[in-house]
């Protein structure tokens, strides 16, 4: 898998990865949530926010992205496989990349959320060193810092 920062063509199909796997997992989808891949292209600047997608055969299967939250802490949103490619480790891939990319933007701390009922979204990001921090109606929240 390739992975590049997403290109203004590409943020439709990056959007429908998003939503398809919204869809699969929770049957429905509510179009007033999610307002950032609206318009990922104006919201993702490439300055303070990052958006990544990861490419096969010239197409996407993968998105992620960082969202700067302070000088030394990013948020990893918009974790995406398209479900004919999962179960192949490119999330791991995509995680460890946004992760690397991160760092070299000045993180020392990483934080995440993720539905409190996705086990296996939660699994995922327990395996890869996220620390539970606390969760709320919907979502648990999760932390990882980064060693120097």
């Amino acid at each position: 898998m390739n992975i590049t920062p997403i290109e203004t063509h590409q943020c439709e199909q990056a959007k429908d990865i998003i939503l398809s796997g919204f869809l699969e997992r929770f049957g429905f989808i509510d179009h007033t949530l999610n307002q950032d891949i609206h318009d990922i292209w104006a919201e993702y600047d490439g300055m303070k926010h990052h958006f990544f997608v990861g490419k096969e055969h010239g197409d996407i299967i993968c998105t992620g992205a960082i969202r700067r939250e302070s000088p030394d802490t990013y948020q990893i949103v918009r974790m995406s496989v398209r479900s004919s490619c999962r179960k192949r480790g490119l999330g791991r891939l995509m995680l460890k990349f946004l992760e690397e990319k991160a760092f070299s933007l000045g993180a020392r701390t990483l934080i995440l959320e993720t539905n409190k009922h996705w086990s296996d979204a939660i699994r995922f990001y327990q395996s890869n060193g996220y620390i539970y921090k606390e969760e709320d109606e919907v979502s648990c929240y999760f932390e990882k810092e980064i060693p120097s």
